[in-house]
């Protein structure tokens, strides 16, 4: 008797090592954290970033993301808006 074993997973994406623009110095520039209510803990992140990003000389500008879609998108997007345009740099997530 033979059996066949079916695998049903993907095969991992390929990995771009490129880390993307180097943000240069942060003295005197504003740095933007923009988080959600989806994923708590990574406040704990933000909590531990804001204040070595202070150290190197950066202020710190967090903003909290509302809904995308439906009640409070547009708001949502007025302030995604007005948020890139007061930042010099910004980290958006972890990217994982």
């Amino acid at each position: 008797m033979r059996v066949t074993i079916l695998d049903p997973t993907a095969p991992p994406p390929a990995v771009v090592d490129d880390p993307g623009p180097d943000a240069g110095t942060l003295r005197g520039r504003r740095v933007g954290l923009r988080f959600d209510t989806a994923w708590r803990s990574y406040e704990w992140v933000l909590d531990e970033w804001q204040p070595r990003l202070e150290a190197a000389g950066a202020t710190v500008d967090r903003w909290c993301a509302g809904n995308r879609v439906g009640e409070g998108a547009a708001t949502t997007f007025t302030e995604l808006e007005a948020f890139a345009e007061r930042v010099d740099v910004a980290v958006v997530g972890l990217g994982n």
